[in-house]
């Protein structure tokens, strides 16, 4: 059974990621894979995936970072905000007083600390979406690239 929150260390706050409801998940995940799939098809250009039987077998030095860039700057920023906020509304940061939401009704942040701070805010969203896209690649060899994925700033 796939775990229902998974907690995160960020920049030395803790944090709980859940996950999306059923019908929330069922039309943000192609939504993400259509986002996600221009970016992951020049990781993946000549990688013969039916040869691995696991992750470590796969040969990451050959993959052009760069490529992915081209495709992460065509990101519409309405796309981009919609999918930040279906990520931050699952996240809770854990406080003296006990879990809270990390954005408010109104989409503000409660938590001062990401009110300016970007790249905690994309270290978030990143947990988010691996804990929450985890399980479509369970039994494949790309279950092990998401979940080995580093993510900067943090510790899981």
């Amino acid at each position: 059974m796939a775990e229902k929150y998974k907690d995160v260390t960020i920049k030395g706050q803790e944090y709980r990621i859940g996950k999306f409801s059923a019908r929330e998940g069922a039309f943000i995940i192609p939504k993400v894979a259509g986002i996600l799939a221009p970016i992951f098809a020049p990781l993946l250009k000549g990688l013969d995936l039916k040869q691995v039987d696991k992750p470590e077998e796969i040969n990451l030095k050959s993959i052009d970072i760069a490529s992915i860039l081209g495709p992460l700057a065509n990101l519409k920023e309405d796309d981009f905000m919609y999918l930040q906020d279906k990520c931050l509304k699952v996240c809770q940061a854990k406080k003296p007083v006990g879990l809270i939401p990390v954005l408010n009704d109104n989409g503000s942040f409660s938590v001062a600390e990401l009110e300016d701070d970007g790249m905690a805010v994309l270290t978030l969203m990143v947990h988010t979406l691996i804990h929450n896209l985890a399980g479509f690649f369970s039994g494949s060899p790309l279950a092990g690239l998401l979940s080995g994925i580093p993510v900067i700033n943090s510790q899981s």
